[in-house]
């Protein structure tokens, strides 16, 4: 393994992170996007892009509802998975955020499930927040969903052990230097593991300001999956929509 190689690289393409997350509610994830494909009208001619997919189920159920989906992620085995669900209207690509080799091609981009923040500093936001901006169309949509910083705060777990498939993980968290770090640590069949998560503590306000240093105009914030008013006390995620100017 290379020195210094980043969190996520090594996390997401290991196979205990699905493991770790294979109980996450499908369900769930299912009502938001019927809620984003309703109340933004999306239509079957727009071409959508998920960014950060993982193994693609975004991606996957949206295609089933008849949309030409792309979906990219940096981690070639979550990728390699998802292939096997392409057709001629969903494709999956290995791509980094930070070099997305696509111009004014796409009428959505969707970052779901607190997929941004994963980078080390403000100007790698910024970057990533002008990528997403150069690979829509004008007037294109972009849509952030990520975490309400001030609750999941509040409600921190600082120590939990779980057990999956037999494994027992035992998860760590605490805010350092202005992210959110979680430490993952196990055994299994003799060896000892540990990863890291690492996301950016990002405001509303924060991504207010990336908006408009890439050339969004805010549209909508939202503050749950049933896409009702955002109320920084209570919201269970902070779900920006955007539009690039024409």
């Amino acid at each position: 393994m290379q020195a210094n190689k980043e969190w996520f690289s090594e996390w997401f393409d290991s196979p205990y992170y699905h493991i770790l997350y294979k109980n996450r509610d499908e369900r769930e994830a299912e009502f938001f996007l019927r809620n984003l494909v309703d109340h933004l009208a999306f239509t079957h001619e727009q071409k959508l892009i998920d960014l950060a997919c993982g193994k693609g189920r975004h991606s996957i159920y949206l295609n089933s509802l008849g949309f030409d989906v792309m979906g990219v992620d940096l981690a070639a085995q979550s990728i390699a998975a998802a292939k096997v669900f392409e057709n001629s209207r969903l494709h999956f690509e290995v791509q980094d955020l930070r070099h997305l080799p696509y111009q004014n091609r796409f009428d959505v981009a969707l970052n779901l499930f607190t997929s941004f923040g994963y980078f080390d500093c403000d100007d790698t936001n910024q970057n990533v927040m002008r990528q997403i901006n150069r690979i829509l169309k004008p007037n294109g949509l972009v849509v952030i969903d990520f975490m309400n910083v001030e609750c999941v705060l509040a409600g921190l777990i600082p120590y939990e052990q779980k057990v999956v498939d037999g494994i027992q993980f035992t998860i760590t968290k605490e805010v350092k230097n202005g992210i959110l770090l979680k430490r993952i640590e196990f055994s299994d069949k003799g060896k000892t593991y540990s990863f890291s998560e690492e996301v950016q503590v990002l405001r509303l306000t924060d991504f207010e300001r990336l908006f408009d240093i890439a050339g969004f105009e805010k549209v909508a914030v939202y503050g749950n999956y049933n896409l009702d008013e955002f109320d920084v006390k209570q919201a269970d995620r902070l779900i920006l929509v955007g539009r690039k100017h024409a």
